[in-house]
């Protein structure tokens, strides 16, 4: 039996590359998203009502898991804290 990492090597090798088949998990199908992007798509209301009950109207969700929020707002978060605060995330992720 082969190990998922003899399978990919063999039957997937640009697994994980723009030049993937598009069959695997790790297929990469389009470009990043730009910070702009994000901003408009991660950048909510809450709905949830304890977060509300608390004051919080806003909530940066995350990326892989958009039921998680990474941080709340009483008051829409500008650009630069929505960059500041994707930047502390991906300082937890990897590094």
């Amino acid at each position: 039996m082969k190990t998922f990492k003899e399978h990919i090597k063999e039957d997937h090798p640009f697994c994980g590359t723009p030049d993937c088949c598009g069959d695997c998990a790790t297929a990469v199908n389009e470009g990043s998203e730009s910070w702009e992007d994000g901003f408009k798509r991660r950048v909510v209301k809450t709905t949830k009502p304890e977060h509300k009950d608390k004051g919080y109207n806003w909530r940066i969700k995350g990326k892989d898991r958009p039921e998680i929020s990474i941080k709340l707002y009483k008051s829409k978060p500008d650009f630069a804290e929505f960059k500041k605060q994707m930047k502390r995330v991906a300082g937890h992720e990897f590094g």
